[in-house]
């Protein structure tokens, strides 16, 4: 099978990728899902649908495939093409629309690629794209590189806990130094916001996982005041969704009450006045 892109009729983000193709010298054979490619399409999406993201808005375009691997969104397919699966993990689903581009993580994937990945992104910014980010505090190196290079217009880092709980919610060892550096480089962004997610923790001690408390969520907070000298960073509080985690052992974790929320956020304003918690 020939690299076939599927792309629909007036997206900004399949011409930008075509463009990709024919720079690089890259055969390929274009369908217009609302076109001449509508049937082709059906079938293919009938074929993969579980590799195939349809949001609630629809399916996001253009989408790739080289008869073995499938990528969707402007940001995996122009990775792969560049740089073959080696960037994956730094490359996910998208959600945001026209000129802005998420769904990339700078802690998702190998250091060892770094050139490639920055390399992508200087791509898309050339195209006038706006890029949002993600980090968790890994690869505090390639953050600090996306920053000399005014690579995207906001950063968000997940502050996974308290330090104390970090490495248990993360699920792999880490050299906290990354974390606590990403966390100082963060309030040099144009654009950037700390988040954390109060999750249910494995603590070991316990038969069933329990959720950080309001406590934990004052540590983390101070652990931001403490990096970045400022009790008046933006930080939101969000609340776990069981539906929506990989890990099927805590799908069945009941829900945080969301009166519950106001609490964290007491907890956390003692460090960071502007703390909010999500709203549904």
């Amino acid at each position: 099978m020939s690299n076939l892109l599927f792309t629909a009729t007036g997206c900004t983000r399949c011409k930008i990728v075509k463009s990709f193709l024919d720079e690089q010298g890259i055969s390929y054979t274009e369908k217009d899902v609302r076109s001449d490619g509508k049937e082709e399409f059906q079938a293919f999406y009938k074929a993969n649908r579980s590799s195939i993201y349809r949001s609630p808005e629809g399916i996001e375009f253009p989408i790739f495939t080289d008869g073995v691997e499938i990528r969707q969104g402007i940001g995996a397919t122009i990775a792969y093409l560049h740089a073959g699966s080696k960037l994956d993990g730094f490359f996910r689903l998208e959600k945001l629309h026209r000129e802005w581009v998420d769904g990339i993580h700078i802690s998702g994937g190998n250091p060892q690629w770094a050139e490639d990945f920055l390399a992508v992104l200087r791509y898309l910014r050339s195209q006038h794209l706006k890029l949002q980010l993600e980090t968790n505090g890994k690869n505090s190196g390639i953050l600090q590189k996306v920053l000399e290079e005014e690579l995207a217009q906001l950063v968000i880092m997940n502050v996974l806990g308290p330090r104390s709980l970090y490495q248990k919610i993360l699920g792999e060892e880490i050299d906290f130094k990354e974390v606590e550096e990403s966390i100082r480089l963060l309030p040099s962004f144009a654009q950037y916001q700390f988040q954390t997610t109060i999750v249910p923790v494995n603590r070991g001690r316990e038969e069933n996982p329990s959720y950080l408390t309001p406590e934990e969520i004052g540590e983390t907070a101070r652990l931001i005041e403490e990096l970045t000298g400022s009790k008046k960073n933006p930080y939101l509080l969000k609340r776990f969704q069981p539906n929506q985690v990989e890990d099927k052992s805590l799908r069945t974790v009941e829900p945080l009450a969301a009166g519950l929320l106001f609490k964290y956020r007491t907890a956390a304003r003692t460090y960071q006045v502007l703390a909010e918690v999500e709203k549904d």
